[in-house]
């Protein structure tokens, strides 16, 4: 059976804020040493950056966080996106005041929130979809 609004925990909530804050250096320590250091480059810029090593970091950033999003949208489904909200949401605020201008914020976003989102999602649909399917047969 599906969990229900009610079933989440609240301290689920504190879990997915500090899980996204915990796996975040861990996170740019495997796209610095993939592709660039992709944190750097979007508080700073660079002129003489290797825009195809920096996409393999942001590729590693943004599967990460879907694969993030997706374990919390398997454990409780009925909260689907909002997963990722919860765990990229204090990341995503620093990066607001760190960000060199809207372009670099916007990237962020793009590489952590909306990956995380959809990662959490997909899971919580494709939970729900194969639960329904259990019970009915």
């Amino acid at each position: 059976m599906a969990a229900s609004d009610e079933d989440v925990p609240h301290l689920s909530y504190l879990f997915a804020v500090c899980a996204g804050l915990a796996a975040l250096p861990f996170v740019h320590v495997a796209a610095y040493y993939v592709g660039g250091d992709l944190l750097s480059f979007l508080a700073e810029g660079s002129a003489d950056v290797n825009y195809g090593s920096v996409g393999h970091a942001g590729a590693i950033f943004a599967l990460s966080h879907a694969t993030l999003g997706a374990f919390f949208g398997l454990l409780w489904p009925e909260k689907t996106w909002r997963w990722g909200v919860w765990l990229c949401g204090l990341p995503s605020l620093v990066a607001c005041f760190a960000a060199r201008d809207g372009l670099a914020f916007l990237t962020w976003e793009a590489l952590t929130l909306l990956p995380a989102c959809a990662g959490a999602y997909g899971a919580g649909r494709a939970h729900l979809k194969f639960t329904a399917v259990d019970e009915s047969g």
